[in-house]
């Protein structure tokens, strides 16, 4: 076995199977899809590829917060997100990449 350090500056995945509660309702299945999609796609502006990635994950372990997502390599829990939230995230990759 190899161990190697990660080649990217950051890491971000948002859990895909995460839901919440909108109006006593769950919301619909691919909404955490479709937010890291979203999510991915706006960053694919801002950053080199090589550098930030984006990607989808399994449970996180925070699915009572609402969607969740973690930064590598910080290890930083992101919770609650909704859609819309995308802009506000692009902008805290912005400063975590700066640093």
């Amino acid at each position: 076995m190899e161990i190697k350090t990660s080649p990217f500056k950051l890491h971000y995945f948002v859990c895909e199977r995460c839901t919440y509660m909108i109006d006593d309702e769950l919301c619909p299945k691919d909404t955490a899809m479709d937010l890291r999609k979203r999510l991915k796609d706006m960053a694919m502006e801002h950053f080199p590829k090589a550098e930030v990635r984006i990607n989808g994950s399994g449970c996180l372990g925070q699915c009572e917060h609402g969607i969740a997502s973690i930064l590598y390599p910080k290890g930083e829990f992101r919770t609650g997100l909704r859609p819309g939230d995308e802009t506000k995230l692009i902008e805290w990759l912005k400063e975590e990449f700066k640093n």
